[in-house]
């Protein structure tokens, strides 16, 4: 009984040993055949490409540096990854000799390369500009000098189509806005003969509903704004009587409050921001002798502290200007003689370096620029 009791369980063990063999051999087969297949289609260049941009270009890197057979299409098809990946900058409105525009015009990094777009509906300087899901959206402003707008409108890169959205709740011109959370956040600016205001509105991208919210401590027109985290930074701009401030102060989106941060080692008004590298850089403007500031002050986000400016030469005010990767481009403004400008500037975050790139179609000042992805 015992002996064919164990017989039995002998027989057992050896048909499954066998059955999970022959499931493990055919295990093998397919997914040889599938790594023979996948082999085969990552030869065609375009494939290969495709494959690489809806994984990412960490995606295509790992596979390629893991797999030497499946690799060697994706490591060709990389560095046209990487060009495709490159961002494109666009200059919104502004004034040129005198005369408000409505010029959109972007610029190919590839290329290098300036391209005139559809201009906006509403003519306008003095405004704000954001890239956010792939759109331009462009707030405020004023033109000839007369009451502010609260027209926002939204252009598409993929269809070359402007829309029009709901307005701002606030009317104003010389505000500053940021990016955080799937919003914008306009602040401050004015709304005629030198009525400074603290007002803060959030336009939501998704549902296009606008949130008012706490106002800043200090009523500013002319400031720059930045945004890291969950934090939204506004910085510098000028008071009602002219004065030019110094003052910064950040929206915690966390508790929805307002605290004051170490000044600027520069007051300026009409300057811009940009988050690049963990810091905030502040660019251009003018300060409280009417002069350009040409240094660029850095903000580590990090330590919340002010780090050693760069002393470069970028001195202008009303300009433009947004990051790609570790460089910051400027674009446009006005000069230390009041000339509107068409320089186009690159500076290096990392060295604190700038070289020249190529210059805008024609000069212009109060103009607003945005980098948008792809």
């Amino acid at each position: 009984m015992e002996i064919s009791l164990a017989q039995d369980i002998m027989s057992f063990c050896l048909s499954q040993s066998q059955e999970l063999a022959r499931q493990e051999l055919l295990r093998r087969q397919r997914a040889e055949r599938l790594s023979e297949l996948l082999a085969q289609v990552l030869q065609r260049p375009q494939v290969a490409c495709a494959v690489a941009a809806f994984g990412g270009l960490a995606s295509a890197a790992h596979l390629a540096l893991s797999s030497r057979r499946h690799g060697a299409k994706l490591r060709l098809a990389r560095p046209q990854l990487r060009q495709a990946a490159l961002p494109e900058i666009y200059v919104c409105g502004g004034q040129s000799s005198r005369q408000t525009v409505g010029d959109l015009e972007r610029y190919n990094l590839e290329r290098g390369e300036w391209e005139q777009l559809p201009p906006m509906p509403t003519a306008r300087s003095f405004c704000c500009a954001a890239g956010l899901a792939g759109k331009i959206f462009v707030f405020g402003g004023e033109k000839d000098q007369r009451a502010a707008f609260a027209a926002c409108e939204c252009f598409d890169p993929g269809t070359g189509d402007w829309e029009r959205l709901p307005p701002m709740p606030t009317a104003r011109a010389g505000c500053a806005c940021a990016v955080a959370e799937n919003k914008v956040f306009i602040c401050g600016g004015l709304v005629m003969a030198w009525q400074v205001l603290d007002v803060v509105e959030a336009f939501d991208v998704s549902n296009r509903r606008w949130q008012r919210l706490p106002p800043m401590p200090t009523p500013r027109c002319g400031c720059a704004a930045a945004a890291v985290g969950r934090r939204v930074f506004v910085l510098g701009g000028q008071l009602a009587d002219g004065t030019v401030l110094d003052k910064v102060e950040a929206l915690d989106l966390s508790a929805s409050r307002w605290e004051r941060l170490d000044v600027m080692p520069s007051a300026r008004s009409g300057g811009t921001a940009v988050a690049c590298a963990g810091r905030i850089h502040l660019l251009g403007g003018l300060g409280n002798s009417g002069l350009t500031v040409p240094v660029v002050d850095r903000f580590d986000v990090q330590e919340m502290r002010w780090l050693p400016p760069f002393a470069v030469q970028l001195s202008r005010a009303g300009c433009g200007a947004c990051a790609v990767s570790t460089e910051i481009h400027l674009l446009g403004g006005f000069d230390a003689s009041r000339q509107d400008s068409d320089r186009h500037e690159v500076l290096d975050v990392d060295t604190g370096e700038v070289r020249q790139a190529m210059s805008m179609p024609r000069p212009r000042r109060l103009c607003c620029s945005v980098a948008v992805a792809r």
